[in-house]
């Protein structure tokens, strides 16, 4: 078994005792997982890509769950098997390099040879297949820009000062719980 399968099974076993995905990113950072992390990084995903050292990511970068990192593709396969003139297709590789101050929502695949640039937040299920500038937010299939980081920080803001905000977990559950119901009786009226 080669040390990367090691460390992938090592970091199964953690996340499964270590559920915070700052200490996620501190394990992979510690063992060198991926080609270089910055610092205060937040890493929530099981799973690491089979490719990890063709990632970087820059500071403070937020990767939620479910979160797929492609560095390859195997079309290659296909291709030597379907083509008579006996060319040989040979397997695509590129890296991915994420900037700083950057969210990753659940479900979304970064594909090979991107560049994610700084302060962007990727909408959860995104697929990524090429760069992304500084101070914007994607999401889509493929990924497009839907908006900028600067009025999603302004609205974040003011939500950061409603009541809602301040609320304890049972209270809030509470309260979104009896604001939906009583969203659904005024639809009915």
């Amino acid at each position: 078994m080669k040390k990367v399968d090691i460390i992938r099974i090592r970091y199964l076993i953690y996340c499964a005792i270590h559920r915070n995905g700052y200490d996620h990113a501190a394990f992979l950072k510690k063992h060198n997982v991926f080609h270089s992390m910055g610092d205060d990084c937040f890493f929530q995903p099981w799973n690491v890509c089979a490719d990890s050292q063709y990632v970087r990511f820059g500071n403070n970068v937020v990767v939620a769950s479910n979160v797929d990192f492609v560095c390859h593709d195997v079309t290659d396969i296909m291709l030597n098997k379907s083509d008579i003139s006996g060319f040989e297709y040979k397997r695509y590789w590129g890296s991915i390099d994420i900037g700083d101050n950057v969210f990753i929502g659940s479900g979304v695949q970064i594909l090979p040879d991107v560049k994610v640039g700084n302060n962007v937040i990727i909408a959860a299920g995104a697929v990524v297949n090429s760069d992304i500038p500084d101070n914007v937010i994607v999401g889509g299939v493929p990924a497009k820009i839907i908006g900028n980081v600067d009025n999603f920080r302004k609205k974040r803001q003011e939500y950061s000062q409603t009541e809602l905000a301040d609320l304890k977990r049972p209270e809030r559950i509470k309260y979104l719980w009896k604001l939906r119901d009583k969203e659904g009786k005024d639809d009915n009226v």
